[in-house]
């Protein structure tokens, strides 16, 4: 392509702006995958009616009140995501440079990234609780604490082993501007109390405290105009940033209207995160104002520029980003199998869920002050591009060429639903020491399937956060002891291969200085984009350069462990 830069003016706010931008993704990825904890991941999630341990802290917190005495549960759901990107087209030719990737298709691109707490490509998604009737102190009262994750998985390397500002004749990796690398955390400390109002009744309340860990990099056009992608005129950009206040809260209910029937009902409410950290940045060689040397520093000590916080330095500015797990619920209902003696053999449960990741804030386009909505980040850096008039690397002496601006990312998400169908059967077991009418050990074997629709609008599938539709099939077994019982399970998310069709590649021309994928070629308005364009915040994301970055094909799939213990006294 041609027509690297369109003014100077341009170049200073994409380098500086884009500081701002290594994106993080909301809570893990990707969006809520089935169960929490090994038992209700082995029924495919299908437990909402039927959760009955301290996985109930993440499932439904009415189903504490099926436990007696006190109850310590230690489970996990160990996920594997293997995600492939195959960008659409070839390397542009760059009009400055030889590069000997030049005309050559985009690499195929697998995430492979380095777990902090993992195993090989496992990383392990816990719920570890204490659960207590407090000894009938207070009848049909539960109480529980302990902390849960949602199942997700938020680690990203579609680096294919590239460096960046290394070998310049490497061929970049086609994913560069959606993600390079990524993780993430979240763990939600709880306390839950659960009530049985009637009989056939009853009632549960979670309240948690999370806390948030994101990091991620991702390349921006460093050269607002950089429509050839000229690696040379990018900026890798590095967030790391914490919220260690992420309030949130869920309810529940479980009804009994026949001995052989519960139907159950959970809803979790939003989760906030306003993460504050640091942004650094390391940009191409080619990355200039004027031809002069341009560097990224800290905002003026101005109410009007400090909008995260002060302090930053020219190493590392002050960074914020604003974001959110949307509001979800789900509602079962479960047949009971009993035998003569009114014990359980088998159960079979049906549920269907709902996920607000279509909320988005006022007029789908800019923030208002204090809004967060699952599909749009706010950015916020602390922070100016200074220019060394006198290029003698002096930076006391630089001036300030402009503040950085707010900017928002759009993943342009629609709700989600589900559909999950789980069970068990109870294989009793011969128990020659147990008392008469004493629980006997047993084997249970649990299964389920389930669906999700897909989360992402059409063209707007990406590679940091995953918004394919998926259906799960999952088995599991546990025995329980007349004390304890110990679970494993395994299981497989498919989602096959999804493309985000188009060919629009857009060249400037002297008559077009600023092209795009409409049918005259001119650049089309945001809202109608069917896809994301590269991070190149000139000024608003309405003013955003069309360029097209993940028309291509996705191919990703899940694997599922489960591992749990509980233990009752």
């Amino acid at each position: 392509m041609k027509l690297r830069e369109v003014t100077a003016g341009f170049t200073t706010l994409g380098l500086g702006l884009g500081l701002g931008l290594g994106l993080p993704t909301a809570q893990a990825g990707g969006m809520f995958l089935p169960g929490s904890g090994a038992i209700s991941t082995s029924r495919a999630g299908a437990a909402v009616a039927s959760t009955d341990d301290g996985e109930a802290l993440g499932i439904n917190p009415a189903g504490l009140t099926k436990t007696q005495g006190t109850t310590i549960t230690i489970s996990a759901a160990i996920i594997s995501y293997a995600l492939e990107f195959q960008r659409t087209g070839n390397y542009d030719s760059i009009e400055s440079e030889a590069r000997p990737y030049e005309g050559q298709p985009y690499p195929l691109v697998k995430n492979d990234p380095s777990l902090p707490l993992g195993i090989g490509s496992f990383q392990p998604v816990p719920v570890v609780a204490l659960v207590s009737d407090l000894g009938g102190r207070v009848p049909g009262l539960t109480v529980a604490v302990g902390l849960y994750a949602p199942n997700a998985y938020p680690f990203r390397d579609m680096t294919n082993g590239y460096q960046f500002n290394g070998d310049f004749d490497a061929a970049p990796p086609p994913a560069r501007y959606d993600i390079m690398t990524q993780e993430a955390a979240l763990l939600f400390p709880s306390i839950a109390f659960a009530y049985q109002m009637l009989p056939e009744l009853d009632i549960g309340l979670r309240l948690s405290w999370g806390f948030s860990h994101i990091k991620s990099t991702v390349a921006v056009w460093g050269s607002p105009a950089n429509y050839e992608e000229a690696i040379t005129h990018d900026a890798a950009i590095t967030i790391d940033a914490r919220d260690n206040f992420v309030p949130t809260f869920g309810w529940g209910m479980l009804y009994r209207p026949h001995t052989n029937v519960e139907v159950g009902f959970n809803f979790n409410w939003r989760a906030v995160m306003h993460a504050k950290g640091t942004g650094t940045s390391l940009s191409g060689p080619e990355v200039s104002f004027n031809m002069q040397p341009t560097v990224i520093g800290p905002a003026a000590d101005d109410p009007g520029f400090t909008r995260c916080a002060s302090g930053g330095t020219f190493a590392a500015q002050k960074a914020c980003v604003d974001l959110q797990l949307p509001m979800n619920a789900q509602t079962g209902v479960r047949y009971k199998f009993l035998d003569d003696s009114g014990n359980l053999k088998a159960d079979i449960e049906l549920d269907v869920g709902w996920e607000n990741w279509g909320a988005r804030c006022s007029n789908n386009k800019s923030y208002v002050e204090g809004c967060t909505s699952p599909g749009q980040y706010r950015v916020v850096v602390d922070a100016a591009a200074y220019v060394d008039a006198n290029g003698d690397g002096d930076l006391e002496e630089s001036e300030i060429a402009v503040h950085l601006k707010d900017n928002v990312v759009d993943h342009r998400f629609k709700d989600t639903y589900s559909m999950r169908l789980g069970g068990s059967y109870h294989i009793a077991l011969s128990d020659e020491l147990a008392e008469p009418g004493e629980d006997r050990a047993k084997v249970i074997v649990r299964g389920g399937v389930g669906y999700d629709t897909r989360a992402a609008e059409e063209g707007w599938l990406r590679a940091d956060i995953d918004g394919a539709g998926r259906t799960t099939a999952t088995l599991g077994a546990s025995y329980r002891a007349r004390k304890w019982e110990v679970s494993i399970g395994g299981g497989m998310i498919f989602e096959g291969t999804n493309t985000n069709a188009g060919t629009c590649n857009p060249e400037p021309s002297m008559a077009q200085p600023q092209p795009g994928c409409a049918p005259d070629g001119s650049t089309q308005p945001i809202d109608v984009r069917q896809g994301p364009d590269p991070i190149n915040p000139i000024i608003v994301p309405e003013s955003q350069l069309q360029s097209p970055i993940a028309q291509g094909t996705f191919k990703s799939s899940y694997k599922l462990l489960m591992l749990g213990f509980s233990t009752w006294f």
